[in-house]
Order: C-alpha cells, then sequence, then structure tokens
C-alpha cells in the first residue's frame, strides 16, 4: 500500500468511531467539488466546502480533510440528503515528533543509534517517557538518550496528518451523494483598496479587493464573495450576536446572486473568477470597474480650536493649509471604506505619487473627500487682533488670516471656523458661507507669488 494511502487510512481511525465500532469513510481533497468562501473585514469567513462521495448504507465515521488549523465549527457543519449527523467536531491534528514518541509510550518502536564511526545501529525498544530525554526499555535495560531517529510500525489512532472535520453519520441508503460541508475559518480577511489617478479635473478611481489568508489552510480554486461592512464578531460567536452574523454570512454563500447585491446593512461583492488562495499569501483582484469622476481640489485651514473665541490667543506659526480633493460617487453603487493612493501626473507623462488617505464608506451618488496633505506653496497665519469681554458670557474677538502664495499658479483657500454656543459675524472682508449652526467659512483666493488677507470679527456667547 502508498505510504499515503496507509496514512490517510490510518488516521481516519478515530477513538470515537472506533468505540462505537463504524465504518470509516474518508473524503480527501480529491473528492471536492466546490469551495466558496464568503470573507469578512472582520478577520472571519464562511468556508462551503462541496463534497461528492459514494456512501454505504448503516452507520459510520466520515473524515473530511483538509480543514485550516483556524477552523471552528460555528455554521450549519455538515449537510446532505439521506444523512443524519449524530455527532460532528473540527480536529486541529497535526503531527510532531514529540507527540509522535508520546503516543508510542508502552509500545515498541524501532531506535537508531549513530556510533562513533558514524555507523548506525538498530534496535527494538519499549518506550517509557518521551519527557526531555526519551527514555526506553532494550533488552531488560532502561536506556536514556537522544536517538539518531526513532522509526515507527504505525501512525496511532488520534494523531493526524492535517486538520480535519469527523462526524458520526448514519446513511439511509448506498450511492452517490453531494455533500457540503459549512465552517467559520479565522484569518481569512479583506479589505477594500484604491489608487485614484488626477488628471485635468478628473479622477479615475480603481478598486481593489486585498484578501489576507492566515488560517493555516490552502484554498485551491476558491470561488470568492467579500463582505463589505463590519460584521457583529467579538471572536467568540456567542448567540445571539454570533448567530446572527452566521445567519447573515450563510445568506451570502448561496450560489445565486449578481456580482454586488445588498445584503441587511452590508453589501456583498463576488469576484468574477475562482482564485487559488494559499496559506499565507495576500492577493489582490479587481473589486470594482474603474470609474471616471469631476474634481475639485481646494485648500482648507482648519478651525481655531473652542477656546480662541473667549480669550487672548497667541499668533501662531504659518501654517501650510491642506489640499483637499472633491469628488462624488457618481458609479452608481456604494464604495466601501478602505485606503486611497492618490497619483499625478508629472510633465513628461510618468505616473507621481501624490498622497493615501483613507476613503469613508460612500453610498451612491454621496459626495466625499481626499486629502493629498499640505500645500507646498501657501503658507496661512491667523492673528488675533482685538479681544473685547462684553459681559459675562459674551465675548467680542476679531482676527486676521494672513495667506501668502510663492507659487506659480493663483490658489483660492477655504477658512474654516467652528464656533460653540451661539455666534454672530459683526464684521467681515469678505462674505461667509454659513455651513450648519455651528461652521462657517471664507473662499479667499491668493495670487500667484501674492499676499490676501482675511478680516472678520465675531460676537460669541456661551
Amino acid at each position: 500500500m502508498p505510504w499515503r494511502q496507509f496514512l490517510l487510512a490510518t488516521i481516519a481511525l478515530s477513538p470515537l468511531a472506533a468505540a462505537a465500532g463504524f465504518a470509516d469513510t474518508l473524503l480527501d481533497g480529491q473528492t471536492r467539488t466546490g469551495l466558496t468562501l464568503t470573507i469578512t473585514q472582520s478577520d472571519v469567513a464562511l468556508v462551503r466546502d462541496r463534497r461528492n462521495a459514494h456512501l454505504e448504507a448503516g452507520d459510520q465515521a466520515l473524515v473530511v480533510e483538509p480543514l485550516p488549523k483556524r477552523a471552528e465549527l460555528g455554521a450549519a457543519g455538515l449537510t446532505a440528503s439521506g444523512l443524519v449527523v449524530r455527532s460532528q467536531q473540527v480536529d486541529v491534528g497535526g503531527i510532531d515528533s514529540q507527540a509522535l514518541l508520546a503516543a508510542h509510550r508502552g509500545k515498541e518502536v524501532t531506535v537508531v543509534w549513530r556510533g562513533p564511526g558514524g555507523a548506525e545501529r538498530q534496535e527494538r525498544a519499549t518506550v517509557l517517557s518521551a519527557e526531555g530525554q526519551p527514555v526506553f526499555a532494550i533488552g531488560g535495560k532502561v536506556v536514556t538518550g537522544q536517538p539518531e531517529r526513532v522509526v515507527y510500525d504505525t501512525l496511532p489512532p488520534g494523531l493526524n496528518s492535517a486538520p480535519g472535520f469527523r462526524a458520526d453519520i448514519s446513511v439511509e441508503k448506498s450511492g452517490k451523494r453531494d455533500l457540503d460541508l459549512s465552517y467559520l475559518a479565522h484569518g481569512l480577511g479583506w479589505k477594500p483598496t484604491y489608487v485614484v489617478e488626477l488628471a485635468d479635473g478628473k479622477a479615475t478611481l480603481s478598486a481593489w479587493a486585498e484578501i489576507t489568508n492566515a488560517s493555516g489552510g490552502d484554498f485551491p480554486a476558491a470561488r470568492i464573495r467579500v463582505l463589505a461592512g463590519q460584521v457583529e464578531n467579538d471572536g467568540s460567536l456567542p448567540a445571539p450576536r454570533g448567530a446572527r452574523m452566521e445567519k447573515a454570512l450563510m445568506a451570502a454563500a448561496m450560489d445565486s446572486g449578481p456580482d454586488r447585491e445588498a445584503l441587511g446593512p452590508h453589501h456583498l461583492y463576488t469576484l468574477d473568477r475562482p482564485i487559488n488562495l494559499a496559506d499565507g499569501q495576500s492577493v489582490q483582484v479587481p473589486l470594482i470597474a474603474p470609474l471616471t469622476m469631476s474634481t475639485e481640489t481646494r485648500l482648507e485651514l482648519p478651525s481655531l480650536p473652542p477656546h480662541a473665541w473667549v480669550g487672548r490667543f497667541a499668533a501662531d506659526r504659518p501654517v501650510h493649509p491642506q489640499a483637499v480633493v472633491a469628488l462624488k460617487n457618481t458609479s452608481g453603487q456604494p464604495l466601501p471604506a478602505g485606503p486611497a493612493r492618490l497619483f499625478q501626473r508629472s510633465g513628461d507623462g510618468a505616473l507621481a505619487f501624490s498622497g493615501q488617505d483613507l476613503m469613508p464608506m460612500v453610498p451612491a451618488g454621496a459626495p466625499f473627500r481626499l486629502s493629498l496633505g499640505q500645500a507646498f506653496d501657501v503658507t496661512a497665519q491667523r492673528v488675533q487682533t482685538d479681544v473685547q469681554k462684553v459681559s459675562a458670557d459674551v465675548t467680542e474677538t476679531a482676527w486676521e488670516v494672513r495667506l501668502k502664495n510663492g507659487g506659480d499658479n493663483p490658489a483660492k483657500v477655504l477658512v474654516n471656523e467652528a464656533f460653540a454656543g451661539e455666534w454672530l459675524v459683526l464684521e467681515e472682508s469678505l462674505r461667509h458661507e454659513k455651513r450648519d449652526a455651528s461652521h462657517a467659512g471664507w473662499s479667499v483666493q491668493v495670487p500667484s507669488k501674492g499676499e490676501a488677507v482675511l478680516r472678520y470679527r465675531v460676537r460669541i456667547k456661551l
């Protein structure tokens, strides 16, 4: 019998099955007919592993392998027509030399010793202890020491070469069956990543799904679905939160469905082709076809802190406004949150990296902003020119915002302010825009190689 067949036949003999006297059926990777991963952004995925097998009628122990090391039987488990599951478990398994020697305590093995000249000598020995330096009984004597190697006659029951699923089942009648095994796998996660190319008032946005496998198992030719949004999961999957998460994942793993669909509060994306996802691997695959949208790039000066409006405030050093790209999602579909890398083309047509920002969850048709970092050529300095305490709860304060532009092109700077309490702009050199009950902004044009000054006086009542 080839070594692999011998090993598989041996590991199928679980203690549970042996005690019950069931026949054993082993389904290895060759019996797989389909594999679907529904991967969340919470480092957990639902695996739907389909197998086809000929099962004999009656009670038996069924072994399905391989499973990833971080598998957890928290979902539906094994389902098939004409089959009843009496018990089921995930056996993480795995063989190492220490566990193998300990499993042979009281049993005979062959030990190989290496002599001073390099010659090898074999002896039959009974394992007395596997802790630290092994202890053997050889020829009526007790021998301790580390042999060159130990040769075992068989693989003992209960030690598995790979993690697997085990179930005691009852089959109604003999014949071929399609079996569905569903389980949770930790260490499988994904995140959206974006590449944004800016040119001539337009942005071309490409979206990718970056999938990471740290589950301790390989998933060949897997159909991938990614669930955008945070699912409820604290790691231990207690009911009812864990049950709700599993129900959502089970619904997501069904066969039918478009490339993208709403699934409760989340969105489910089905990738267009299967991929091979090995343990320890990260892979990027297209998530959404490239989108082109109009943009507006502007410079924004952040608001003053709240205490600046109720007392004296020392002049800040000149600061650089933030360069912000304003966009609107005209794709007709939502965009999941994720890091976005921005690029612009230089004079020779080459792409130049311009910054990175975190893109929020953007519904269809909603505006959003991405930061390019600080504007190099433009500086701004706020100076408090007056402060008066009108009453115990009313303060008037006046400001100048001095803007300088050392660049070759004119710049428009949006000066933002956020007010606490009731506020009123008493004087201003440019008209402000009231955005809401607490925020106002002034748009200031700064000429190339020139300066501009914005002045305003505000009354604050706390």
